[in-house]
C-alpha cells in the first residue's frame, strides 16, 4: 500500500531523539543512513531511541496543528470525554455529533494515521536488521551476543505490537506488514488482513517482548516484560480468554518488582497532597524519583537536548482555559500552580465529575480542579471579590462544547517551567502505564469468570488507595468496572478502545455524553480510512459504516 509503505528513510527523528542524557547520549554526528547504522549494538540503542522518539507524538500536535493531539480520538467522543472550548475543530467537535464535519477527508486524521504507520517502519526495521549476521552485538561472550540481540528485538516488537493496537482499535482491519519499507509499492499488502490475523501478529511480538525484557527496563523510558504482559492481558480480555488475562495481569502484580503509591512521596511530599497526585508531579514520574507504581513512563526533559523531542500537548488539550476569559468578572493570571497556559481542546463530561464518590482522592481537591482561589496577580476588575476569595467552577448543566466557560479539569498534566509560563507545551514525563490499570484488568479478567468477590478485592485494592469505601462481591459488575477505570483513569486511558473491547462504546457515549448522546451508533465504532489512502488504493475498502 503506496501510503503507509512510504520508506522514512533513517527516520531523521533519530538526530533529535534523545531524551535523557542517559537514555540518548550516542554520538551519531557521523551516522547518515540505515546502513551504516545499524552495525553495532550501540548504534540498535540509536534506532531504538528514534522510535520511542516517534512515539511520544502520541501526545504532541501534528505537523499541521498546533491544537490537536493524536489521543484525541482515543478519548473524545465518549463516556468521559468531549470537545471543549474549540468546538469548531473538525475532529474534535465530529467524534462526539457526527454532525458532517469529521469525514474521511480530516487532515488530522490522516496525520495519526501516517504516524502510526512510521512508528510500525520503524520498528520493522530494527526487527528485520537485528537479524543481519554481521551485527557486532559487543557482547562479553556469545550467550551475551544473543541476549542483547533479543532484547532490541523484544522492544521492537513490544513497540510494534502497540503501534498495532492502535490500528485495529481506530481501523479495525488494516494492512499487516512485517518488513522495513524501501518506498516501494508491495502488492501483497495492498489489502487489509483480518483482525484476527493482527492480533495473533500483536500476541506473538508481546510474547516474544516477554520472554526477553526484564521486568524493570535498566533505562526509564524503555518497554519491559511487564508492558508486554499488561497488553497481554489486555488481549485475552479481547479475545474472552479470562483465565489467561488473569494469568498475564498476575505475572505484573505478583511479580514483586511494582507497588501501589500509597504514601506520600517525593518532591512535595511535605506539601499538601495525596499518594495519588503525587504520582504525576514533575520530578515523581520514574522508578527512580519514588513511583513505585509505574509500570512505563515516556521522557521529556525541558531544556536538555533532545529532551523537548515530542513535546506533549496534554495540558494544552485537556487543562480547563481559566485564564482566557473572566470568570465571574475576576480575569485569573496564568501561574505555575494553575498549571500553566492552557486551551481546554477537549474536556470531561458532566458524567466522569460526578462519578467520583465524596472523599476519593482522585476526584477531591488536588486531583479535580472545581475552583481557582484568587491570587495577587489577577485582576478583580469591578467585583467585589479580594485575594483569598473562591471562584467555583459549575458543572450543573450537561457539557456544551465550545461555549462552556466555568468547567471543571484533571490536575494529571499540570506543569509550568518558571519563567515561561505562557509555554504552550509540556516538558515532563508522563506516567504511560501504572499497575492500577493492571488490577482494573485482573478485575475484569475475575469477573467475566463470575469470581465476582476476588473482582471486588481487586477493585478495591485501587479503590483504598484513593480513600474510597470498599465494594461487595455484589456491586461487581462490567458497568462498575468501567466506572472505575473512569475514576483512575481519567483522561490517561484510550477509553475508546476500553468501550470498544467491552460492547459499551455505543451504549455509554449515548447515555454519559451530552455531546455525543444520539449521535453515536456502531456506524462509528471505528475510523473512516484517510480518503487520500483511497484516493491513491482505489481497490482499498473503507471502513464499513464509512464506505
Amino acid at each position: 500500500m503506496k501510503k503507509i509503505l512510504l520508506t522514512i528513510g533513517i527516520f531523521a527523528v533519530f538526530f533529535n531523539s534523545c531524551v535523557k542524557d542517559d537514555f540518548l547520549d550516542e554520538d551519531l554526528k557521523n551516522i547518515i543512513s540505515a546502513d551504516n547504522l545499524y552495525l553495532n549494538y550501540s548504534g540498535f540503542q540509536a534506532g531504538l531511541n528514534g522510535m520511542y522518539a516517534l512515539m511520544l507524538l502520541e501526545k504532541g500536535n501534528t505537523p499541521n496543528n498546533s491544537n490537536y493531539v493524536h489521543d484525541v480520538i482515543t478519548m473524545s467522543g465518549t463516556d468521559v470525554a468531549c470537545d471543549g472550548l474549540w468546538s469548531g475543530w473538525g475532529t474534535s467537535t465530529g467524534i462526539n455529533l457526527y454532525d458532517g464535519r469529521f469525514t474521511p477527508e480530516d487532515g488530522n486524521l490522516l496525520n495519526t494515521w501516517s504516524w502510526i504507520w512510521r512508528v510500525v517502519n520503524a520498528a520493522n526495521t530494527l526487527i528485520n536488521r537485528a537479524e543481519e549476521p554481521s551485527v557486532d552485538w559487543q557482547g562479553a561472550n556469545e550467550a551475551d551476543n544473543i541476549k542483547k540481540k533479543n532484547e532490541v528485538i523484544g522492544e521492537a516488537r513490544c513497540v510494534r505490537a502497540w503501534a498495532y493496537r492502535h490500528l485495529v482499535n481506530l481501523w479495525n482491519e488494516v494492512p499487516l506488514v512485517l518488513e522495513e519499507s524501501t518506498g516501494t509499492i508491495i502488492d501483497e499488502l495492498r489489502f487489509p488482513a483480518t483482525r484476527a490475523d493482527i492480533e495473533a501478529q500483536m500476541e506473538a511480538d508481546w510474547l516474544f517482548a516477554s520472554e526477553n525484557l526484564p521486568s524493570v527496563a535498566a533505562v526509564p523510558g524503555k518497554v519491559s516484560s511487564a508492558v508486554a504482559n499488561h497488553y497481554l492481558a489486555e488481549l485475552y480480555l479481547v479475545w474472552g480468554d479470562n483465565g489467561k488475562a488473569e494469568q498475564y495481569a498476575n505475572k505484573v502484580i505478583t511479580s514483586g518488582d511494582y507497588q501501589l503509591v500509597t504514601e506520600r512521596y517525593g518532591v512535595e511530599k511535605d506539601q499538601p497532597g495525596t499518594p495519588f497526585t503525587d504520582m504525576f508531579i514533575n520530578g515523581n514520574i520514574n522508578r527512580n524519583q519514588g513511583n513505585t507504581e509505574v509500570l512505563w513512563a515516556w521522557q521529556r526533559e525541558y531544556q536538555v537536548n533532545g529532551g523537548e523531542s515530542g513535546n506533549s500537548t496534554e495540558r494544552r488539550m485537556k487543562v480547563f482555559a481559566y485564564w482566557m476569559w473572566p470568570i465571574d468578572g475576576v480575569s485569573l493570571a496564568v501561574t505555575e500552580g494553575r498549571g500553566g497556559r492552557s486551551l481546554f481542546g477537549f474536556m470531561i463530561t458532566k458524567w466522569s465529575i460526578d462519578n467520583f464518590g465524596v472523599g476519593d482522592d482522585r476526584g477531591g481537591y488536588y486531583g479535580l480542579r472545581k475552583f481557582y482561589i484568587i491570587e495577587e496577580g489577577d485582576n478583580l476588575g469591578d467585583t467585589d471579590f479580594s485575594v483569598g476569595d473562591t471562584l467555583w467552577m459549575d458543572w450543573s448543566q450537561p457539557e456544551q462544547g465550545g461555549i462552556t466557560r466555568k468547567w471543571p479539569s484533571v490536575t494529571k498534566f499540570d506543569w509550568a517551567p518558571e519563567g515561561n509560563l505562557a509555554i504552550g507545551w509540556t516538558v515532563k514525563e508522563t506516567p504511560y502505564i501504572r499497575l492500577a490499570d493492571t488490577y482494573l484488568l485482573l478485575a475484569e479478567a475475575l469477573m467475566k469468570q463470575e469470581r465476582y468477590g476476588d473482582a471486588a478485592e481487586a477493585l478495591n485494592v485501587v479503590r483504598r488507595r484513593a480513600n474510597a469505601p470498599d465494594i461487595s462481591a455484589g456491586d461487581v459488575d462490567i458497568d462498575f468496572i468501567l466506572d472505575e477505570r473512569a475514576r483512575e483513569l481519567l483522561m490517561e486511558e484510550h477509553r475508546r478502545y476500553t468501550l470498544i473491547r467491552t460492547g459499551k462504546y455505543v451504549e455509554r457515549s449515548n447515555a454519559f455524553n451530552a455531546r455525543a448522546a444520539g449521535n453515536i451508533t456502531d456506524q462509528y465504532k471505528y475510523m473512516p480510512i484517510p480518503q487520500e489512502i483511497i484516493d491513491e488504493n482505489p481497490d482499498f475498502p473503507q471502513t464499513i459504516g464509512w464506505r
